[in-house]
């Protein structure tokens, strides 16, 4: 979801640490991130004209994005447009060029909002269209994804206690990827398209009231979202399959949140029930030759005759308390049960393939449809204290999965068959593990001195399943980041450094590779010469270190300077400069 952002013209980007509450999302095992465009504000008085245009621009590879906003605004009534294009050649790292990492992204929004005294309305429309992308970790590169976006929001002051909240929204998308386009490609006979649509709608009306002391939150939501995907062959026109064929996923939910406010902390309860649906058609292949045909016909006919309408019935729970003791440090614990329904690849992916939405660890999975829902109970403990100069919080935390989805060795033979003949290996089938989850982490600031400041964050994770002796598959290795600055007179200067420990707890399963440790000097400058200009400059990896990120992924694309099999690289010395004008 997060390559739907466009950072420009991006006003917002919020991490919920700890257990989210229930109000936030249906389904957040594990956190919760949300993101707001910038449409700008009202005029405080009269009418105003206001926006902004700037650019940046990065030396590797070529990368510019250039975005602008224009908005005409008064004190009821506010229109706005913004766009963002994002454009870059292949990247290169200090052991060769990525091929393909090309990359050309489209954002565009125009909006109308009012606000008067009983409430307010936004109603707005975009496009986000993306053309000639590389995924290098992928058995496929983007050739388009075309996606149309609208919704609307409104809220409403029933009363000095009561609050109404809506929102609705809609989105189409088409989206084309193949192996030959971007990349060295195959022989003829061995490439490949897939053309996939999808379609959603989602809606939600909440409400807030306002009680003596404490408030109430509650409401109802509902998502439905469809996707058909077709595999062909260019130069076959015999050769077609129809992966996911009116595959839908509907979530309806209500929750209800009970908040107290004290002078000495916090009190959080919440509870949502949730009902998901999936379904899905009827599949098929045609085009293949020899006993691969016979192969792939039995499991479209096994796909077609399961039970193809599922759905699952699970609650969420979130309890917190926040405590601030006379010393100044605000206690924290959270509690939680959270719950994840099957995604529709886990559930429909019939023929073993690698549509498994970004897994990119090289194998080949088969969905199940029996499986059951992920339930998550989970524990967060953490305080924040503000000691003179320095400010912390720390947190640690941990999560049993029961039910945890993720590929184990198949043993439908007739999916091994054709997986090793595809890719040489047997087929991976989703399915029920038991695992846990734990770790910790801290943010930091500590002001130096006048106009001096250091601030920085560490993370450490660690997931196992508990049924058999392995790691779970791409958790971040344990990591920090920390960086200097001085501020003064509109001048910012920043030293960072990050540091990544080696990751050698990688999962057995689908024989994750291990990386090294490695650490990482960046330096960032901001100057703002006056109250509408800001000139931005910064250098990534400045002593042109080698590394490979461990979540990364693993190289694709044949043609490439990183060999096909290896995990890709880090990039290399890169200098980037920016300026935005304000009006």
């Amino acid at each position: 979801p997060l390559s739907y952002v466009s950072p420009m013209i991006t006003s917002e980007l919020t991490v919920t640490r700890g257990v989210p509450s229930v109000s936030l999302a249906p389904e957040s095992i594990g956190g919760h991130i949300s993101t707001q465009l910038g449409r700008g504000e009202f005029a405080a008085a009269g009418n105003d004209l206001n926006g902004f245009v700037g650019s940046r621009y990065s030396a590797n590879g070529n990368l510019s994005t250039t975005a602008g906003r224009l908005v005409a605004a008064g004190e009821n009534h506010k229109v706005s447009l913004m766009a963002e294009v994002d454009d870059g050649d292949d990247v290169s790292t200090p052991a060769g060029t990525v091929l393909p990492s090309r990359l050309h992204r489209e954002r565009s929004d125009v909006s109308y909002a009012y606000s008067g005294a009983a409430g307010s309305v936004l109603l707005f429309a975009g496009r986000l269209d993306t053309d000639d992308t590389g995924t290098p970790a992928l058995p496929m590169d983007i050739r388009f994804i075309d996606t149309a976006l609208a919704g609307a929001r409104a809220s409403f002051e029933i009363s000095d206690a009561l609050q109404i909240d809506a929102r609705l929204g809609w989105n189409d998308v088409e989206h084309l990827m193949d192996n030959f386009g971007l990349r060295e490609a195959p022989m003829p006979m061995a490439q490949r398209q897939n053309f996939t649509t999808g379609s959603g709608v989602q809606l939600g009306i909440s409400g807030a009231l306002a009680l003596r002391s404490s408030s109430l939150e509650f409401g109802v939501d509902a998502s439905n979202a469809a996707h058909d995907a077709t595999i062909t062959n260019p130069n076959n026109a015999m050769f077609r399959v129809d992966n996911f064929v009116d595959v839908e996923r509907d979530v309806a939910s209500a929750f209800v949140e009970w908040r107290i406010d004290s002078t000495r902390g916090q009190f959080e309860v919440g509870l949502r029930a949730k009902r998901i649906t999936a379904d899905a058609g009827t599949v098929s292949a045609t085009g293949m030759m020899g006993g691969m045909a016979d192969l792939v016909a039995e499991l479209a006919a096994d796909f077609n005759a399961a039970d193809r309408s599922l759905s699952w019935t699970s609650p969420d729970a979130v309890a917190k308390y926040s405590y601030l003791a006379a010393s100044g440090t605000e206690w924290r614990l959270e509690l939680g049960h959270k719950t994840r329904a099957p995604s529709y690849q886990e559930l429909s992916l019939w023929l073993p393939l690698q549509a498994t939405g970004g897994l990119a660890d090289g194998r080949s999975y088969i969905g199940a449809r029996q499986l059951d829902v992920e339930r998550s109970t989970e524990i967060v403990i953490g305080f924040g204290r503000d000691v003179g100069q320095v400010a912390l919080s720390p947190q640690v935390y941990y999560r049993r999965v029961n039910d945890y989805i993720q590929g184990v060795p198949s043993s439908n033979m007739t999916a091994n068959m054709v997986s090793q003949m595809m890719s040489g290996q047997p087929a991976l089938e989703f399915a029920n593990v038991d695992a846990e989850i734990w770790g910790a982490d801290i943010a930091v600031r500590v002001e130096l001195a006048d106009h001096w400041y250091l601030d920085g964050i560490a993370s450490y994770v660690r997931g196992k399943r508990r049924d058999v002796s392995d790691n779970l598959y791409r958790l971040a290795p344990p990591n920090a980041s920390i960086g200097i600055t001085r501020a003064r007179d509109g001048i910012a200067v920043t030293a960072e450094l990050v540091g990544y420990a080696e990751q050698d707890n990688v999962s057995v399963y689908n024989a994750e590779q291990a990386t090294a440790g490695y650490g990482l000097v960046n330096a960032m400058f901001e100057w703002r010469p006056g109250e509408n200009l800001r000139l931005e400059a910064r250098i990534d990896n400045l002593l042109d270190k080698t590394y490979q990120d461990y979540v990364a992924g693993i190289n694709r694309a044949g043609g490439s300077d990183i060999p096909v099999g290896e995990r890709l690289y880090g990039l290399e010395r890169t200098a980037s400069v920016g300026v935005i004008w304000s009006f």
